[in-house]
C-alpha cells in the first residue's frame, strides 16, 4: 500500500494511449474514491455491527425497530460501495486486457519492421556487390528510416509494458481488497438472511394481531345490538306515557279555549264601538275643516282689497313724485326706477336671510331629533317596532311644515326669475348698474362666507342651485345615502368578475389617447394673492383611459418649488372612470406671477397639470367700446353711460379724457405721478358702488367742465376723494379745460376718479346735436397703474330733424323659450306741435311670430305713444327667418320700423332676442333594472340635462310605490346646459316582471317620459341574519361572529347551491369559508371575522402633519424665547436627525413630503402608530358584502367551475366598531412578529418583549400554550400590570432540527388579546474546505519551517465559529498512558512539528477564512505524522485532515524504491526496537525490486526509479547543488541491470530521476532471483553512500 499514490499519479506528459486507457475509469470514479468509502464505512460497520447485538438484548421492540431500520440503511450503503468495488475491479481487469492487446500489437509491428530492415540490409548487400550507387543510397535512407522507426517503437514499447504493469499491480490492489472485504460480504448475506426473517416474523405478528381485532368487533356488535334493542324498549315506553300526558293536557286546553273565544269576542265588540266614535271625530273634523276653508276664503278676499287699496295708494304717490320731481326739473323715471330697484334688492336680502334662518332651524331641529333617536336607540333597543311607528308619524307631522319650506323656496327662486324678466324691460344704463350691484353684493356674500369659515380659502371651482338642493336633502334623509352606497356596492359587486374578464380584450381594443388623467379644473387657478396668506384649491383628478391605472406624484416645477406644496395620498390601482383628489397649497413670497406644472407618474407614462398663480392685478375694462346714440332730432340731449369695470383686486386711478395733445392730457400725467399712492384702494362694500346718474349734481366742491359751451361737469368726489386729491391740481385741471373746442359730445360728472377692486363706475357721455348729419369723437381713458393700458372709446351719433322718435331703439327681450309669449313696450315719443298717425309695421318673416298691437294709432302734440309688443317663437322660426336668426347661437336680430304720416323716413329700432329650447334630455329614455332580489335593492343612475339656456324646474310624478327617485324625490332646478344624475331605485316586494313608465314634468307643464323594465326574482339561499353588529373591538384584536346559509329551495327541482362571499380588499373583514355548497334544506355555518387595523394612509398622512407642525414650530422658535417650544417639538425629538435631513443647504423654505417618503419600516412610521393607537378615538366602519349563488349543482352538471347567477346575489351588512386597544407592544418599534432569525441547530437563543398597559385600569395577563415540542418557550410568568406600567417576557428558541419554525403566542387580557408570532430557522451550517485528504511536506530542512495553506468556506447564510484541533496535541496524554497509541514521529523538544494559525474563530455569512499549516522539524525524520480536524460550535466536524512530513539533515536527499526500516506507523510495539540494538552503519541501505513478465514467450523489461534531490536552503554557506555518481556498476550490468544516467548534478530546488531497468538474461530459470549491490555515492553539503541492493525475479504465472 506505500505504492498506491506513486502508481495513481498520472505521469507528467501522459501518451495517447494512456489517455484513452483512463477514460472509462473517470467516470466510475478514481482509487481514492474508492478507498475513501471504505474508510468511511468500514468503522462504521464494525461500530453498527456490536450496537445492534446490544440493542437486541437490552432494548425493547420499539428501539429494535429503529435499530432495524438503521440496519437496513446500512446494508444498502454497503452493498452500493461493494458493487461499486466490483464494477472498479471489472474495469481495472479490461485495462489490462487492452493494454496486453495493445503491446500485442506493438510486437507484431516491431517485427514486421525488423524483418523489413533485414530485407533492406539484404538488398543493400547485393546492390553493393553490383555497385549500384543510385538503389544503394536509396536503400541506406529507407534503412536508416527505418531504423528510427524501430528506436521511437522500442521507447514506445517499454512504455506501453509499464502502462501494462501499472494495470497489472492496480488490479492486483483491487483483488486484495476485495479478499478484504470478502468477510464483510459474508456478514452482509448473513444480515440479509437475518432482516427477511425479521420481517417474516412481523408479517405473521401483524396477521395475529389482525384477528384478534376482527374477534373484538365482533364481539363489540354483537353487545351494541343488544344494548340498541334496551333503548328502543325505553324509548316506546317514553312515547306511550307522552300520547297519555298528551290527551290529558289536550282536555284542559279545550276549558281554556271556550274562555279565551268568549274574550276576543267581547273586545271585537270593543273595537266596533271604538271604530264607530272614531268615524264620529274624523267626521266632526271634516266639517270643522271646512268651516275653516271658508273663513280662510273670506280672509284671502279682504286682504286682497287691502292690497289693491295699496297698491292705489302706491301709484297715486308715485304719481305725486314723479310731478314734484319733473317740477324740479329732474329725470323723474329714471329716479323712480332706482328707487324700485333699491326697494327690490332689498326685499331679496330680507328674502335671503329668511331663507338661511329657516334652513338653520330646520337643520338644528333634524339634529335634535337625530340625537333623540340615538339616545332612545341606546336606552330601549328592544322597543323596535314601536321606535318606527313613532318615526312614521313625526314624518307625518313635519311633511306639511317641510311641503310649505319648500314651496317658500319656489316662490323665492320664482320672483328672482321674474324680476331678472323686469330687469330686461329697462333700459342698458339700468341693467349695467343691476349687474354691477349683484356682482358686488356676490362679493359681499363671499367675503362673508370666509369670515364665517375662519378665513379658509379653499373654496370650489364654481356654485349652483343643485348645491343648496343636495345639502337640503343631504340633511333631511339619510336613507337614501344608504340606499346609494348599498346599490353602488351591489353593482360593483355583481359586475366584478365581468370586467376582471373583459378589461383585457376591452384594452387591447381600445387605447386611450392623450393624458391618461384629466383634472378638474384644468388649469388651477389662484388669483389675485396677497403676500403672506395660504390659499388651498382641491382638484379631482380622473383616470380617462380603458384599465386600471395608477397616480404618484412626482413634483412641481422648479420655479414653483418654494411657494406650491401638494398634499396627494396615492389611492393605489383605479379603474377606468375613476377619481382621486390632491389638495394644492399656495404660498405666495413675492409679488409676481408664477406659471409651472406639477408632474405625475402613471401606469401608461407621466402626464402634468398646469398651475397658474397670479397677482393682484388691475384689470379694467368697458361694457362697450362704441357708443351709438343712434339718430336724434336737433336739439335733444341724448345721455349715455360707459360702465368702467375693475376685474382685477387692485384699485387705480382713471381719467377720461378727448384725444388730443392739450394741456389737459399733461395735467392728468401730473396728477398721477404726484398721487401715487392713491392708486392702490382697499375694496369696499355694496354702499361704496360709484353709481353716478347723469341728471344729478353733488352739493360738494365740484369743478366742471364743458367741451361745447363750458357749462358741463367735470368731476364730481366725495369726502374721501377730496382727501385724496389735491385741490390745486384739481383747479388748474379745469382752468385749462376752458381752452378745448368745443364739440357736440360733453363728459358728465365722472371725469376723474378711482375705480375700486371689483368695482365699476359709470360715466356718463351727453349728446346734443345742433346740426343735423353724423358727429364722431374719439375718447381716452388713462390709468395711474402703469400695468393697465389705455382704452379708447369711439363715439357716434347722428343728428335729425324728425320730430318722432322711439325711446328705445334697440328692445332686448333676452332669453325666450320656443312656444312661450313675452311681451314689452314699444314707447314712441314726439316733439311736433301737432298729432300724428303712426303705423307699426313687422317684416313679413317674423309675421306669424311677432306682432305689435295696436298696428295703427295717434301720437298727440309733445306726447308718448305705447304699442305692446308680443312675441311668440315657434319651432319653425328658423325656416321663416333665416335672415334674422341665427341657429348656432340662438340670436334673433329683428328690424321693426315706425311709419309717421306725413313723413318720408320711418322711424327704425331693432328688436334683440334669445331663442332657445325647453326641452329636458334623459341620456337612455328606456331603463332595464335587471334581475333584483326581493331582499334587495336595485338602483340606475338617469343622466337629464337641460338643453335650454335658462334654468327650468322639474319633477317626478305619479310613481309607482316600488320605485324612489333621488335625490329630493325626484324634484329639483336644473341649470342652462347642466346634467344632474337622477337615481331610480327600484325595492319588489314579491317576484315577478314589472313594466310601468315614469313622468318628468318641468315648470312649463312639459312631460318626458322613461320606460322602465325589472325582473322580481327569490333566491334559492337565505341568510340567517343579514346585519350582523360586533361589539367594540380594539385595534390588533378580532371579532368573530357566526351566521348560516339555508338553502331553502324546495320541490321537484330543489338542489344544492354553492354559494362565494366577496370581501373588499384591504379590508378588515374575513369570511370562513369564503365558499361553500349547501344541500336543500341544510344549513352551512359562515363564520364572520373583524379584525381592526390602523391603515397605511393614515399612518403616513399623520407623518407628514407631524413633520410639517415640527417645521412650523422650529422656524417660529427662532423669533420667541426659548421656554415657548410647543408641545409638538418634545414628541418629535425623534424625528429631529431627520428633519434636519430634509432641508436643503441652501436655506430654502421647507416642502412637505410625499406619503411615499415614508418608509412602513421607519422609525417615523412606528412611532406615528404607536402615538395613534395611544388617542385612537372609536370608530364605525359599515361593509355590504356580496354572496353570489350558483345557478346549479357543481356535481350534477358536467362544466368544472360553477356558474353564479348574479340575479341570486345575497348581501351582508357589517356595522363594525373599533376601540382603542388596551396593551401596546413596545418592543420592536411596535412589530408583532419576533424574528429570531437563522440560528445553529442546537444553539439557544433569547427575545424579550415588552408590553404595556395604555387603558386606564389594571390589567391580569394571561398567555397562550405553546408547543411543548417545539423549540419555543416562554421563561417566565405573567403578571397584573398597572396602568402605563409594562412587563417583560421573554421567549426562547432551542431548535433542535434544520427547517423553518413560526408559532403564535397569545397574551390576553379582559379587554382584547394581542397575537405575538414567533418566528426562527434553524439551519446547519455548511463549511467547506478546499483540501481534501491530507497535507504533504516534502524533505524540509531540520530546523526550518514550511507552509501550507488551505481555505475553509462558509456556504451557509450566517456567521459560523469553528476551532482547529490537531490529534498529536489532544492525544499526547493518552499515548503516555498507553504505548499502543499512535501519534507520528514527533519532536524532540516537546513542541508540536506541526502548527496552524488561526486556531478558531468564525467565519461571515457567505466568506472564507485562510487556514496556515506550518512544519517545522527538528530532527531528520521521514515518518512525521498527525492529523487536522476542523470543528464547529455543535461538535460536528467539518473536514479531517491528514498531515505529513519529511525532513533531513542535509541539503540533499534520495527517495524511491522499497522500505527496508519500521516506520512508526507499525502495529509492533515501539519497545521491541530500540536505539541500544540498532548497529551505526556509515552507509544507508536502498531496495529496489524489479518483476519481469513473460508475454507470447518473451520477457518485457523491469523499469524502477530513484530521484536524486536537491534542497533549497537559506543558509548561504550551504553548497546550492548536488552532485551523484554509480560505483561498481559493472558486476550489476552483468546480471542484466542498467542505470541511466550513471552521473549527474541537481540544482536546488529540483530533482534529477535515475532508471533503473532490468531485462532477464538468456538462460535464467523461472522464478529465480537474481540479486546484486551498487553504491550511490550523492556529495552536497556533505558526501552520503548510498548501498543500493537490487533485487529482480520474474513471473511465472502471466498469461501469454
Amino acid at each position: 500500500m506505500a505504492n498506491i499514490a506513486d502508481i495513481s499519479t498520472p505521469a507528467p506528459e501522459p501518451e495517447p494511449h494512456e489517455t484513452s486507457a483512463q477514460e472509462h475509469t473517470d467516470e466510475i470514479g478514481s482509487w481514492d474514491d474508492i478507498f475513501r468509502f471504505e474508510d468511511d464505512l468500514v468503522p462504521d460497520w464494525s461500530t453498527g455491527s456490536d450496537s445492534w447485538e446490544g440493542s437486541d438484548c437490552e432494548d425493547g421492540s420499539d428501539k429494535g425497530g429503529e435499530k432495524q431500520n438503521t440496519d437496513k440503511i446500512r446494508m444498502f450503503k454497503l452493498q452500493k460501495i461493494l458493487d461499486q468495488l466490483d464494477i472498479f475491479y471489472q474495469q481495472k481487469k479490461q485495462n489490462v486486457l487492452q493494454a496486453r492487446e495493445e503491446l500485442k500489437a506493438f510486437q507484431l509491428h516491431v517485427t514486421n519492421l525488423e524483418e523489413l530492415r533485414d530485407k533492406i540490409e539484404v538488398d543493400m548487400e547485393r546492390e553493393r556487390q553490383s555497385e549500384n550507387s543510385v538503389a544503394l543510397f536509396r536503400l541506406r535512407a529507407q534503412h536508416k528510416r527505418i531504423c528510427a522507426e524501430l528506436q521511437v517503437e522500442e521507447d514506445l514499447g517499454a512504455h506501453l509494458a509499464m502502462v501494462l504493469k501499472e494495470h497489472e499491480l492496480e488490479l492486483c490492489q483491487v483483488e486484495v481488497e476485495l479478499g478484504r472485504f470478502s468477510s464483510l460480504r459474508q456478514e452482509l448475506e448473513l444480515e440479509e438472511k437475518n432482516i427477511h426473517s425479521q420481517d417474516k416474523m412481523k408479517q405473521k405478528l401483524r396477521l395475529q394481531r389482525e384477528k384478534d381485532v376482527i374477534k373484538e368487533r365482533r364481539h363489540k356488535a354483537q353487545h351494541d345490538k343488544i344494548e340498541y334493542n334496551k333503548t328502543l324498549q325505553l324509548e316506546l315506553d317514553v312515547q306511550r306515557k307522552q300520547r297519555q300526558q298528551a290527551l290529558a293536557s289536550h282536555r284542559k286546553a279545550a276549558v281554556y279555549l271556550k274562555q279565551t273565544l268568549q274574550r276576543m269576542k267581547q273586545k271585537e265588540a270593543e273595537a266596533e264601538e271604538k271604530k264607530k266614535e272614531l268615524i264620529k271625530k274624523k267626521q266632526t273634523a271634516v266639517m270643522t275643516l271646512k268651516a275653516s276653508f271658508a273663513a280662510s276664503q273670506e280672509t284671502m278676499c279682504s286682504r286682497k282689497q287691502r292690497q289693491k287699496a295699496y297698491e292705489q295708494k302706491q301709484r297715486e304717490r308715485e304719481q305725486n313724485l314723479r310731478e314734484s320731481l319733473e317740477a324740479k326739473g329732474l329725470n323723474s323715471t329714471e329716479l323712480i326706477h332706482q328707487q324700485r330697484l333699491q326697494e327690490r334688492f332689498n326685499k331679496k336680502i330680507a328674502e335671503f336671510e329668511e331663507t338661511q334662518r329657516v334652513g338653520q332651524m330646520e337643520i338644528v331641529a333634524k339634529l335634535l331629533l337625530e340625537q333623540n333617536m340615538k339616545e332612545r336607540h341606546r336606552k330601549s333597543p328592544v322597543m323596535s317596532h314601536e321606535r318606527k311607528l313613532d318615526e312614521k308619524l313625526q314624518e307625518n307631522f313635519m311633511s306639511p311644515s317641510a311641503h310649505t319650506k319648500r314651496e317658500e323656496r319656489h316662490a323665492i327662486s320664482s320672483s328672482r326669475a321674474s324680476c331678472g324678466r323686469s330687469r330686461s324691460v329697462g333700459d342698458s344704463e339700468v341693467s349695467s348698474s343691476l349687474d354691477s350691484v349683484e356682482l358686488k353684493w356676490g362679493e359681499r356674500g363671499e367675503t362673508e362666507d370666509e369670515d364665517e369659515g375662519e378665513m379658509s380659502l379653499a373654496q370650489p371651482e364654481f356654485t349652483g342651485f343643485w348645491e343648496h338642493k343636495h345639502r337640503d336633502y343631504k340633511a333631511t334623509s339619510d336613507e337614501n345615502i344608504q340606499l346609494e352606497t348599498f346599490y353602488t356596492t351591489i353593482k360593483t359587486d355583481v359586475n366584478k368578475s365581468l370586467v376582471s374578464k373583459l378589461a383585457k380584450k376591452t384594452v387591447k381594443s381600445r387605447e386611450s389617447k392623450g393624458p391618461p388623467f384629466i383634472s378638474k379644473p384644468e388649469v388651477i387657478l389662484f388669483k389675485d394673492c396677497d403676500v403672506g396668506n395660504i390659499y388651498k384649491k382641491k382638484v379631482m383628478l380622473t383616470n380617462v383611459t380603458y384599465m386600471t391605472n395608477y397616480c404618484k406624484l412626482l413634483g412641481v416645477s422648479q420655479n414653483l418649488k418654494d411657494y406650491v406644496s401638494v398634499s396627494f395620498e396615492p389611492p393605489g390601482p383605479m379603474s377606468a372612470g375613476m377619481a382621486c383628489e390632491l389638495e394644492v397649497i399656495f404660498r405666495p413670497l413675492l409679488d409676481v406671477d408664477l406659471d409651472g406644472m406639477i408632474h405625475f407618474q402613471s401606469a401608461t407614462g407621466p402626464f402634468s397639470v398646469s398651475i397658474k398663480c397670479s397677482k393682484k392685478k388691475c384689470e379694467v375694462v368697458v361694457d362697450q367700446w362704441l357708443v351709438d346714440f343712434g339718430s336724434h332730432v336737433v336739439g335733444q340731449n341724448v345721455s349715455r353711460v360707459i360702465t368702467l369695470t375693475n376685474r382685477g383686486a387692485l384699485g387705480t386711478r382713471y381719467m377720461l379724457t378727448p384725444i388730443t395733445n392739450g394741456p389737459l392730457e399733461q395735467s392728468f400725467t401730473t396728477l398721477i405721478s404726484g398721487k401715487t399712492s392713491s392708486a392702490e384702494m382697499p375694496s369696499v362694500n355694496v354702499e361704496n358702488t360709484a353709481e353716478i346718474p347723469s341728471g344729478t349734481k353733488n352739493t360738494g366742491d365740484v369743478a366742471h367742465m364743458d367741451l361745447k359751451q363750458g357749462v358741463s361737469p367735470v368731476s364730481s368726489r366725495g369726502p374721501d376723494e377730496l382727501l385724496m386729491a389735491d385741490s390745486g391740481l384739481v383747479d388748474t385741471t379745469v382752468e385749462q379745460q376752458s381752452s378745448f373746442e368745443p364739440t357736440e359730445f360733453s363728459i358728465g360728472a365722472a371725469y376723474v376718479g378711482d375705480v375700486g377692486p371689483f368695482m365699476s363706475v359709470k360715466l356718463p357721455i351727453i349728446f346734443t346735436p345742433t346740426i343735423p348729419g353724423e358727429a364722431k369723437l374719439d375718447f381716452q381713458i388713462t390709468f395711474s397703474q402703469p400695468s393697465c393700458q389705455r382704452i379708447m372709446v369711439s363715439v357716434c351719433g347722428v343728428a335729425e330733424s324728425a320730430p318722432v322718435w322711439v325711446t328705445k331703439p334697440n328692445i332686448d327681450l333676452r332669453i325666450c323659450m320656443y312656444d312661450r309669449l313675452y311681451q314689452d313696450s314699444i314707447e314712441v315719443q314726439s316733439r311736433a306741435s301737432t298729432a300724428l298717425r303712426l303705423t307699426f309695421k313687422v317684416c313679413k318673416e317674423m309675421r306669424n311670430h311677432m306682432s305689435i298691437l295696436p298696428k295703427t294709432g295717434f301720437i298727440q302734440a309733445k306726447s308718448s305713444f305705447s304699442a305692446q309688443l308680443k312675441f311668440l317663437p315657434r319651432e319653425s322660426l328658423y325656416a321663416d327667418a333665416k335672415s334674422f336668426f341665427n341657429k348656432d347661437t340662438g340670436v334673433l336680430e329683428v328690424p321693426l320700423a315706425v311709419q309717421v304720416a306725413d313723413q318720408v323716413k320711418p322711424v327704425l329700432f331693432t328688436v334683440h332676442a334669445v331663442v332657445t329650447s325647453s326641452d329636458l334630455r334623459f341620456d337612455h329614455t328606456e331603463v332595464d333594472f335587471g334581475h333584483c332580489s326581493i331582499y334587495e335593492s336595485a338602483q340606475i343612475a338617469v343622466r337629464l340635462t337641460n338643453c335650454s339656456l335658462l334654468p327650468q324646474e322639474f319633477g317626478f310624478v305619479g310613481n309607482p310605490k316600488f320605485i324612489d327617485i333621488q335625490p329630493n324625490d325626484g324634484f329639483g332646478t336644473l341649470l342652462p346646459s347642466q346634467c344632474m344624475d337622477i337615481y331610480l331605485i327600484f325595492s319588489p316586494s314579491k317576484a315577478g316582471e314589472y313594466n310601468f313608465t315614469l313622468t318628468c314634468k318641468t315648470s312649463i307643464n312639459r312631460d318626458f317620459l322613461i320606460s322602465c323594465h325589472a325582473t322580481a326574482v327569490q333566491p334559492s339561499l337565505k341568510l340567517s341574519d343579514s346585519l350582523v353588529e360586533f361589539g367594540g373591538t380594539a385595534v390588533g384584536d378580532r371579532a368573530t361572529a357566526v351566521l348560516y346559509v339555508e338553502n331553502i329551495s324546495a320541490g321537484p327541482e330543489a338542489a344544492a347551491r354553492l354559494f362565494t362571499f366577496s370581501v373588499p380588499e384591504n379590508s378588515d373583514i374575513t369570511i370562513t369559508p369564503a365558499s361553500g355548497r349547501v344541500l336543500p334544506g341544510q344549513k352551512s355555518l359562515v363564520q364572520v371575522t373583524f379584525s381592526p387595523t390602523l391603515s397605511d394612509d393614515v399612518i403616513n398622512a399623520e407623518a407628514l402633519r407631524w413633520k410639517e407642525e415640527f417645521h412650523t414650530d422650529t422656524s417660529n422658535c427662532q423669533h420667541t424665547e426659548p421656554d415657548a417650544k410647543s408641545k409638538l417639538e418634545t414628541h418629535l425629538l425623534s424625528l429631529k436627525d431627520h428633519g434636519n435631513k430634509v432641508m436643503p443647504a441652501n436655506g430654502s423654505p421647507f416642502h412637505s413630503p410625499s406619503p411615499a417618503d415614508i418608509q412602513a419600516s421607519s422609525t417615523e412610521y412606528l412611532a406615528v402608530k404607536a402615538s395613534l393607537l395611544r388617542s385612537f378615538t372609536e370608530r364605525h366602519v359599515r361593509y355590504i358584502i356580496s354572496c353570489f349563488i350558483s345557478s346549479s349543482d357543481i356535481i350534477r352538471e358536467t362544466s368544472e367551475e360553477p356558474r353564479y347567477s348574479p340575479h341570486q346575489t345575497l348581501y351582508l351588512e357589517l356595522h363594525c366598531p373599533a376601540i382603542r386597544p388596551a396593551l401596546l407592544l413596545i418592543t420592536d418599534s411596535g412589530h408583532n412578529t419576533v424574528h429570531f432569525n437563522q440560528v445553529s441547530v442546537g444553539q439557544k437563543v433569547l427575545k424579550k418583549c415588552v408590553i404595556q398597559n395604555i387603558s386606564s385600569e389594571t390589567v391580569k395577563l394571561t398567555s397562550s400554550l405553546l408547543d411543548v415540542t417545539g423549540p419555543f418557550s416562554v421563561l417566565n410568568a405573567m403578571r397584573p400590570i398597572a396602568p402605563e406600567d409594562t412587563h417583560m417576557i421573554l421567549i426562547a428558541f432551542t431548535p433542535s432540527l434544520a427547517k423553518k419554525y413560526c408559532e403564535t403566542l397569545e397574551v390576553s387580557c379582559s379587554q382584547m388579546s394581542l397575537e405575538l408570532t414567533l418566528c426562527g430557522e434553524a439551519v446547519n451550517p455548511i463549511i467547506t474546505c478546499s483540501n481534501e485528504g491530507h497535507i504533504h511536506f516534502d524533505y524540509v530542512p531540520v530546523n526550518e519551517s514550511a507552509s501550507q495553506v488551505f481555505r475553509l468556506q462558509n456556504m451557509s447564510s450566517l456567521d459560523v465559529q469553528f476551532s482547529v484541533l490537531l490529534e498529536g496535541q489532544t492525544e499526547r496524554m493518552l499515548a503516555l498512558m498507553d504505548s499502543t497509541v499512535h501519534l507520528g514521529t514527533q519532536n524532540y523538544s516537546g513542541m508540536s512539528v506541526f502548527r496552524v494559525s488561526p486556531s478558531g474563530g468564525a467565519i461571515t455569512s457567505a466568506g472564507a477564512l485562510d487556514i496556515t499549516v506550518t512544519f517545522h522539524p527538528d530532527h531528520e525524520s521521514l515518518h512525521y505524522r498527525d492529523v487536522l480536524t476542523v470543528q464547529l460550535m455543535n461538535k460536528q466536524t467539518v473536514c479531517a485532515l491528514e498531515l505529513r512530513g519529511s525532513s533531513c539533515r542535509h541539503n540533499m536527499f534520495v527517495c524511491g524504491g522499497d522500505p527496508v526500516d519500521v516506520c512508526s506507523e507499525s502495529l509492533i510495539p515501539s519497545h521491541i526496537y530500540t536505539s541500544g540494538t540498532m548497529k551505526h552503519e556509515d552507509s544507508k541501505r536502498l531496495l529496489l525490486t524489479l518483476r519481469s513478465e513473460y508475454q507470447e514467450g518473451r520477457a518485457i523489461l523491469a523499469t524502477r526509479r530513484l530521484h536524486v534531490g536537491c534542497i533549497y536552503n537559506t543558509k548561504p554557506t550551504t553548497k546550492k547543488t548536488v552532485e551523484f555518481t554509480w560505483e561498481n556498476i559493472s558486476p550489476v550490468e552483468q546480471l542484466g541491470f542498467k542505470v541511466a544516467p550513471m552521473q549527474g548534478s541537481v540544482d536546488a530546488g529540483h530533482r534529477c530521476p535515475i532508471t533503473i531497468s532490468w531485462m532477464p538474461p538468456s538462460g535464467l530459470a523461472p522464478s529465480s532471483v537474481v540479486q546484486a549491490c551498487a553504491l550511490l555515492t550523492v556529495r552536497g553539503d556533505e558526501t552520503e553512500v548510498y548501498r543500493v541492493t537490487l533485487m529482480a525475479h520474474t513471473d511465472t504465472n502471466t498469461t501469454t
